[in-house]
Parts: C-alpha cells; structure tokens; sequence
C-alpha cells in the first residue's frame, strides 16, 4: 500500500472522528461508528491506532498540529506585535469558519482526565512555539502583561472558542466589525496598554 493511500485512509479515520466526537461527544461513538462514517472496515482503524484512545490522543494532536500550521506558524517580526496579535486572531477565526467542528469538539477534549491533559499540554508546548516565542518577545518587550504563557493564552484565544461556539449555534453574528472589537478587547487583556 502506498503511503498516499496510507495517509489518506488515516485522514480520512481522523476526519471521521472528529465528525462524530462534534456531534455526539466521546462517549457517543464506537470504532465501528467510526469506521462506517470513514467508509472503510472496522478492522482498518485498527490498522491505523490501537484502540479509541489512541484514535482520540491522535485526533487530538492533529488539531493541535492544524491551529499551529494554520494560525501561528506566520507569525513574523516585521510586524508590530500588535498587528501579529491582529493576523493571529484573523486566522483563528478563519479556521474555526471552515472547520466548526473544531469548536464542537474542544469542548470534549477538555474534560479529558488530568493526566491525558497534561501529557498533551507539554506535546502542544512544541507545537505551539512560535506563540510561545511572540508571548516571550512581548513581555520582554513590555508591551504584554507578565503572566505565564498559559494564562497569556488563555486570556487571548479561548474566549474565541467560546464565541466561536456560539456563533455556529446561532446565539450570536460576528461580522467583520464585531470581529475587530473582539481583537481589540482581547488584546487589552494581555497588553500593558490598550490599543488605541
């Protein structure tokens, strides 16, 4: 079997899984469900993972791996770190556009048991790097407040999972105005100084 088709079939499991974790959350799916929403035999998502964890370890670490590509990776120096701050959340937010199911399943990732958490929390440290590099050039610049990455981020991006949320349920329309605010308010939350 070609690693094309090796990978492919893999994505396709992953995507799958995700799909069914959105929709009916860790405990309302099996590796058969899964398998027949990936159109391939139960016996292949063996092939690929070793059991449902292992499944939802790798769907998890996928995610982590496609905010970073997609959201952080860019970050430059050219920029202020205002405007990186800017295109950061621009990008976080087009994600969660194309891919709502993201947003449906983060919730579930985060009631995983302390010690699964943990374990991916020091895995996405790498991942996430060049986020945690623009947080330590900020506060060494003294342009971001002197709090732990984690709660640099916590203050800046997770409320965008929250939004997010409740913008694909309908409670809430973010246009590009909305949007600017939103980025401007969670900047004030990390930065020494307001914009503006």
């Amino acid at each position: 079997m070609s690693s094309a088709i090796t990978q492919n079939k893999r994505e396709v499991i992953l995507e799958a899984t995700l799909a069914l974790l959105a929709s009916r959350g860790f405990h309302g799916f099996s590796i058969r469900d899964v398998a027949k929403e990936a159109g391939v035999a139960t016996g292949t998502v063996y092939l690929y993972f070793e059991d449902r964890e292992d499944l939802i370890k790798n769907l998890h670490s996928q995610i982590i791996e496609t905010v970073s590509q997609e959201v952080f990776v860019t970050v430059g120096q050219e920029e202020s770190l205002y405007q990186q701050f800017q295109g950061m959340c621009r990008r976080f937010w087009g994600l969660f556009q194309q891919q709502p199911e993201m947003i449906l399943s983060k919730g579930q990732f985060d009631h995983l048991p302390a010690d699964s958490l943990r374990s991916r929390h020091e895995e996405a440290k790498v991942v996430l790097a060049p986020l945690f590099t623009f947080f330590i050039r900020g506060r060494e610049q003294q342009v971001l407040k002197d709090f732990p990455d984690e709660i640099l981020f916590s203050l800046a991006f997770e409320p965008y999972f929250e939004i997010a949320r409740k913008s694909l349920q309908g409670f809430v329309r973010v246009d590009d105005q909305m949007l600017e605010q939103i980025i401007s308010a969670s900047w004030d939350a990390i930065a020494k100084k307001p914009v503006g």
